[in-house]
C-alpha cells in the first residue's frame, strides 16, 4: 500500500512538472512572403513539453552537443547541470553570487558572468575554481568605464567575449587570465532629426543637460561554428537588432525583420539562427538573414503549453528548441514539424552551394505553401546554375530578386543576340535602304502630299492644335508661355487633359517598368490609390501655393495661366516617362546608369520648364523667380502641416464624440 501511495505521488509530481499535449499550437506561425510582408504558414514547431526545474529566476542556459544543459540559476547563485532534464550536479555555490551568463567549452570548462559581483568566474568540469577576475586594469579599457559582465561566450582560442552592461564600445574581449584584449563589434549611434536640430541651435551648456547620444550596448552574444560572433541589441530598430561580425569586426548580417526586445540568440552548426524576444516570439533565420519562421505567444495566464511569460535564453538540440522561462522556472520544448524539416534540409544544401540538390526540397515546400518566397529564390538560383535562364527569370520574379533577375536576363539576352544579331542588323540595313528609296520617290512624285495636307487641316480643331502646341515648348519655351499668358494658344480643357495624362502615365509606369528597375517588385502590392492621391496632391499644392504666393509678390499670372502653364511644363514626363519605362524592360542593372540618367534628364528638363513658366507667366526677374519658387515650396509644406494638424484635431474630436455616444448608449 505504501508503494502504491508513493507511485501515485510520483505520477502527480511529474504531472505538475512536465506537461505534454497533442493539441494545436496556441500561436500562428509566420514566414516571409511576397511584397516584403509576413504570411501565415504551416506550423514549423509544435510545443512538446514544459519541464519545471528546481531553479529560481534563471537568466541563461547553455546546451552541449550531447544534450547536457547548464543553467545559470541566478536566484540560487549557482550553475546547475541537467541531463535528460534531471539535475546531476551544481557548481559555484561558494563562489557565485548572481550568475547571469554561462558558457561551456568542449573540454567542459565552465565560464560564468557573475552579475552581482561584477566578475568573470571560470570553473573546471568538476566545478573547481580556476580563475576569477573583475574589471580590467589596462588603460586601454578606459579609466571611467564600468565593468558589468552579464553574458559571455568563448571561441576556440579561449578568447572571452563579454557583454558588459552599458558598454558603448562594444563587446569586451579578455583572455582566461583576465587580461584585456580590446573592444569588438561596437554598435553605431543613430542621429534623429531632433538631435541634429539640437546640435545646430543649442549651446554647449544646453547640450550638456541632455543625455549623450551614444551607441546602444549589445545585450547578448553567440558564436557559430565558424567562430564568427553574433550579437543582439535590445532597444534598437527591429531591422538592425541582429549582427554578425567578421574577424575584423565588420557586420555582415543584413537588415532583416526582427524585434527590438530580443533576449537571446543561438546559432546551430547547420547555420540556423534562432532568437527569442520579451513577448515570447521565436524567430528563425538562415545565415543570409532570411526569415524562415516566426512563432510563439505570451502566456496571458491560462498556462497553455507553448506560451511564454519571461523568456531569458534559447538553444537548439537536434530537432528541438529549448526556451528557458525565468518566471515559470521551466524549459519549454518545441518539436520541429515535417514541414520545417523539409525547409531546413533545403536551406542546409542551399547554404552549402548545392543548388540543384536543394531544388527538389523547395519544390516540395511550395506544394505545402505556394507563398513561401525563399523557395522561389533557391529554385531560381538552381535554374540559373543549370543554364535554364527562361525558368530562372520566372522564378526570380516570383522571388522578387531584382539582382538575380538582371543577371539571368543578361545571360539570356546574350544568347539571343548571338543567335539573331546578324539577321537583325541585316533587317535594319534593308529597312533603311527601303526608307531612303521611298523618301526619294516621295520628293519626286509627291506621294504623301495628300496625307500631309490632311494633317495640316486637322489643326483647325482646337484639341489637335493644343496638342501640337505642346511640342513647340521643346524649341521655344519662353515664347510658348507668352502665348499662354496672352490667350493666344493653349486651353484649360487640354491642360486638364495633360493632368489626367500625367496621372495615367504614372500609374502605367508602375506596371510596365522593367522588373529590375521597378520599385514595386510585386505587381499585387502596387499602391495605385496612394500614387494617384500623391500626384493629385502635389499638383493641387503647387498650383494653389504658387498662385497665392504670386498674388502677394507682384506676380502677373492669373489662376488660368498658372494651371495651363504648369500642365504644359509637365510635357517631358507625359511624353518620355512611358518610353523610358518600356526601354527598361530590355536593360539590366549593368545599364542602370542609362536608365537613371534618362530619368534624371527628364526631371531636370521638367524643373527647368517650371522655372521658365514662373518667370514668364508672372514676369519676374531671375532672382525673383528663385525667391518665388522657394516660398512656394515653403507654403506647400505649411499646407501639409496644417492639414496634418487639422486631421489630428478632428480625429481626437471624433474619438471624443464617439466615446460620449457610447457612454450615453450604455447608460441608456
Amino acid at each position: 500500500m505504501k508503494r502504491i501511495i508513493q507511485f501515485i505521488c510520483i505520477v502527480c509530481l511529474l504531472g505538475l512538472t512536465v506537461r505534454q499535449t497533442r493539441a494545436d499550437a496556441p500561436y500562428t506561425t509566420w514566414a516571409w512572403g511576397p511584397g516584403g510582408g509576413l504570411i501565415m504558414t504551416q506550423d514549423a514547431y509544435t510545443p512538446q513539453a514544459e519541464i519545471g526545474l528546481p531553479i529560481s529566476e534563471a537568466e541563461d542556459m547553455f546546451v552541449t552537443p550531447d544534450g547536457t544543459i547548464y543553467i545559470a540559476d541566478t536566484g540560487n547563485a549557482r550553475i546547475v547541470k541537467f541531463q535528460d532534464f534531471q539535475e546531476v550536479a551544481s557548481y559555484g555555490e561558494d563562489v557565485l553570487t548572481g550568475p547571469t551568463g554561462v558558457y561551456v567549452d568542449k573540454d567542459g570548462i565552465i565560464y560564468v558572468a557573475d552579475a552581482k559581483s561584477d566578475t568573470i568566474v571560470i570553473l573546471d568540469a568538476d566545478g573547481n575554481l580556476l580563475h576569477q577576475f573583475g574589471r580590467p586594469t589596462e588603460p586601454l579599457f578606459g579609466k571611467t568605464r564600468e565593468f558589468l559582465p552579464r553574458k559571455i561566450a568563448v571561441d576556440a582560442r579561449q578568447n572571452l567575449y563579454i557583454i558588459s552592461e552599458g558598454s558603448v564600445n562594444g563587446i569586451v574581449q579578455m583572455n582566461t587570465n583576465g587580461n584585456f584584449i580590446g573592444y569588438f563589434g561596437a554598435n553605431s549611434a543613430t542621429m534623429s532629426l531632433k538631435m541634429i536640430l539640437q546640435r545646430m541651435f543649442l549651446t554647449e551648456e544646453q547640450l550638456d543637460q541632455f543625455i549623450k547620444n551614444e551607441a546602444a550596448s549589445p545585450s547578448n552574444i553567440a558564436i557559430d561554428s565558424q567562430a564568427l560572433v553574433f550579437t543582439i541589441t535590445a532597444g534598437t530598430s527591429r531591422f538592425e537588432s541582429i549582427r554578425r561580425f567578421t574577424i575584423s569586426g565588420k557586420n555582415i548580417f543584413p537588415e532583416t525583420f526582427g524585434s527590438n526586445t530580443f533576449r537571446d540568440i543561438h546559432v546551430s552548426d547547420e547555420g540556423l539562427v534562432i532568437t527569442v524576444d520579451a513577448d515570447g516570439i521565436i524567430f528563425e533565420y538562415d545565415l543570409t538573414g532570411t526569415l524562415l519562421f516566426a512563432f510563439g505567444a505570451v502566456d496571458p495566464g491560462d498556462q497553455r503549453l507553448g506560451t511564454l511569460r519571461n523568456p531569458t535564453a534559447i538553444s537548439r538540440y537536434g530537432d528541438e528548441i529549448y526556451v528557458l522561462d525565468k518566471e515559470k522556472n521551466a524549459i519549454v520544448v518545441y518539436q520541429t514539424t515535417a514541414f520545417a524539416k523539409l525547409v531546413h534540409d533545403g536551406v542546409r544544401l542551399y547554404m552549402e552551394g548545392f543548388y540543384a540538390e536543394a531544388k527538389p526540397y523547395f519544390e516540395e515546400v511550395l506544394d505545402f505553401n505556394g507563398s513561401f518566397i525563399m523557395s522561389y529564390q533557391a529554385i531560381a538560383d538552381a535554374y540559373f546554375k543549370e543554364g535554364d535562364y527562361p525558368n530562372a527569370l520566372t522564378a526570380y520574379r516570383y522571388a522578387e530578386d531584382q539582382e538575380g533577375y538582371s543577371q539571368a536576363y543578361w545571360e539570356l539576352r546574350n544568347l539571343v543576340l548571338q543567335r539573331y544579331l546578324t539577321n537583325a542588323i541585316l533587317l535594319i540595313f534593308g529597312l533603311s535602304i527601303v526608307q531612303g528609296g521611298i523618301t526619294r520617290l516621295d520628293r519626286r512624285y509627291k506621294w504623301f502630299d495628300p496625307i500631309r495636307a490632311w494633317g495640316r487641316g486637322l489643326q483647325r480643331f482646337k484639341w489637335v492644335d493644343d496638342f501640337i502646341f505642346m511640342f513647340r515648348f521643346i524649341k521655344y519655351p519662353a515664347d510658348s508661355f507668352y502665348y499662354i499668358k496672352k490667350d493666344l494658344r493653349g486651353s484649360m480643357r487640354f491642360a486638364l487633359l495633360i493632368y489626367v495624362w500625367v496621372i495615367v502615365v504614372r500609374v502605367l509606369t508602375l506596371y510596365i517598368t522593367g522588373f529590375a528597375f521597378n520599385p514595386y517588385t510585386s505587381s499585387v502590392y502596387v499602391p495605385v490609390e496612394n500614387e494617384i492621391v500623391t500626384v493629385l496632391g502635389l499638383l493641387l499644392l503647387w498650383n494653389g501655393a504658387n498662385y497665392l504666393v504670386s498674388t502677394i509678390s507682384d506676380g502677373e499670372g492669373r489662376v488660368r495661366d498658372v494651371l495651363i502653364g504648369t500642365a504644359y511644363s509637365l510635357f517631358p514626363y507625359a511624353l518620355f516617362a512611358l518610353p523610358i519605362a518600356l526601354i527598361s524592360n530590355v536593360m539590366t542593372l549593368n545599364e542602370s546608369f542609362i536608365y537613371s540618367f534618362s530619368l534624371q534628364l527628364m526631371w531636370v528638363w521638367m524643373a527647368i520648364m517650371l522655372f521658365i513658366m514662373v518667370k514668364e507667366v508672372h514676369n519676374y526677374s531671375f532672382s525673383e523667380t528663385i525667391r518665388n519658387i522657394l516660398i512656394t515650396f515653403f507654403t506647400m509644406a505649411l499646407f501639409v502641416l496644417t492639414g496634418y494638424i487639422l486631421y489630428v484635431l478632428f480625429n481626437q474630436l471624433f474619438n471624443f464624440l464617439s466615446a460620449i455616444f457610447q457612454e450615453l448608449r450604455l447608460r441608456g
